[in-house]
């Protein structure tokens, strides 16, 4: 910006108005916002049948992608959290399952069931991993991917989810759950959907960039047991519903680059799922319903990890 436009900003930001570039973020406006804050709505919109009469929000699929191989990339050194990737893994299953299990046993309505996506894993990680989903209390199918690679799995959950009438949790084998994120993902939808008329996106935690590199303007919205922040970013861990996997699907297909050598920028979130952004609202609960624990700069804020980290053992 040169100095007569600096000025020029300065003199508009007194009266409320403010200078930017075309290319910077503006925040899109929210159908209904106005209504939604009203407790009768929230309450009429949790009481009502799932889906209003129709069929899409009766199933919920919960897909897993795992990858634990020693191969001297899928295995690890202990990072943060004091122990390896195969311990990782373990414990964030084990929260992923716990919290299915809560959704179940609070009657979500919706019927439910896990599908596991393995990427080859060895052989004893592979039934380590079966032994923690087959406690979930629902129907569940643990199978390997087509291909090898973090690319070939995504592009095979969107690819399955294309074809169906559902809600989908796609999520990643490093997520660790709260007990309620399920339940509270998919009422939260249920609300956004049956307020607004609107299909949206929601991913179970605020994306590091918020606090870093992209601050820029948000709603908040009032849910049953914690706010709502409005996002443009989100890794591929997404939960929603298939119509708009099938309406996007450009925004989807080429995440099957994502580990490619070659040609992996042509598949991360900027330039795939993080578009779906520009047509349906995203949200990421406040406080956190998961934490990605990648790594420690990964963790959203005031998220107690490691007392969730300490309720689920795998043994």
């Amino acid at each position: 910006m040169n100095d007569a436009l600096r000025l020029l900003a300065r003199i508009l930001r007194r009266y409320g108005y403010d200078i930017k570039r075309y290319y910077q973020y503006n925040l899109l406006p929210i159908a209904n916002q106005d209504r939604f804050n009203e407790l009768s709505l929230l309450q009429d919109a949790l009481a009502a049948p799932p889906g209003a009469g129709d069929a899409k929000f009766r199933q919920l699929y919960i897909c897993l992608r795992t990858c634990l191989r020693i191969d001297g990339s899928k295995s690890g050194a202990p990072g943060f959290t004091g122990t390896d990737r195969a311990g990782l893994v373990a414990r964030c299953a084990t929260s992923l399952v716990n919290s299915i299990n809560h959704a179940v046993a609070n009657h979500i309505d919706a019927a439910v069931e896990l599908l596991v996506l393995d990427d080859h894993s060895d052989h004893d990680f592979a039934e380590k991993i079966a032994g923690i989903c087959n406690k979930a209390a629902c129907q569940r199918e643990i199978k390997s991917t087509r291909a090898t690679g973090q690319g070939a799995s995504l592009l095979e959950q969107f690819e399955f989810a294309r074809d169906k009438d559902a809600l989908f949790y796609f999520c990643e084998d490093d997520y660790l759950h709260e007990p309620e994120a399920i339940l509270e993902m998919f009422r939260f939808y249920r609300q956004i959907h049956d307020i607004c008329g609107t299909h949206l996106v929601i991913h179970p935690q605020e994306h590091e960039f918020l606090y870093s590199r992209y601050i820029y303007p948000s709603y908040l919205l009032l849910g049953e047991h914690r706010h709502w922040r409005t996002i443009s970013h989100a890794t591929h861990a997404l939960f929603l519903h298939s119509d708009t996997i099938r309406k996007y699907w450009e925004y989807f297909e080429n995440t099957r680059y994502v580990g490619d050598r070659k040609k992996r920028r042509r598949g991360v979130e900027s330039r795939t799922t993080n578009h779906l952004f520009e047509h349906l609202p995203g949200f990421a609960p406040i406080p956190a319903l998961a934490a990605h624990m990648q790594a420690e700069k990964c963790l959203p804020p005031f998220f107690d990890w490691r007392g969730i980290w300490d309720r689920n053992s795998p043994d």
